[in-house]
């Protein structure tokens, strides 16, 4: 995969190397707001890197998608973890992001791309809706009693 960058912003992204690994896990719980290293797990980057991606705006990272490409039926892609710097949020990274990946996962040949959400978050609920995506509630998705938003996005 070959870097790109907008038009309106200097934006590259770029495949997720192991370095970034390390970046990603010193900014994201300031970048989530709270305790989440273990959700970035180092699984992403040794085993998933040619999935996951980083967004960088001159140099610096301003953006992450932890996702990977399964081989179920139907072939999927699935989005595990993305986290956008806080002053440059709501500036099309995730948008560009979420592009890229589903990019990359039809080249691949999968043929849907899905993400999860804890329902209530509307933030998240409502970014996924306008990416194209269709939602679903689990009431079980996560365990008893443990309601998740299942969102899925045909390539």
């Amino acid at each position: 995969m070959t870097p790109s960058a907008t038009t309106e912003q200097r934006l590259v992204i770029r495949a997720v190397t192991k370095a970034d690994f390390d970046q990603i896990v010193a900014v994201l719980d300031r970048w989530w707001g709270g305790p989440s290293p273990e959700r970035a797990h180092p699984l992403f980057f040794h085993e998933f890197g040619d999935a996951a991606l980083v967004a960088e705006d001159e140099g610096q990272l301003v953006g992450f998608l932890l996702g990977l490409h399964t081989r179920s039926e139907p072939a999927t892609g699935y989005i595990h973890l993305v986290g956008i710097h806080p002053d440059h949020r709501r500036r099309g990274v995730g948008h560009d992001l979420y592009q890229r990946f589903c990019e990359n996962a039809r080249a691949a040949g999968l043929q849907r791309v899905k993400a999860i959400a804890a329902v209530g978050h509307e933030g998240p609920i409502r970014f996924h809706l306008a990416q194209g995506f269709q939602g679903v509630e689990d009431p079980n998705y996560a365990g008893r009693g443990r309601a998740r938003m299942v969102f899925i996005k045909d390539l």
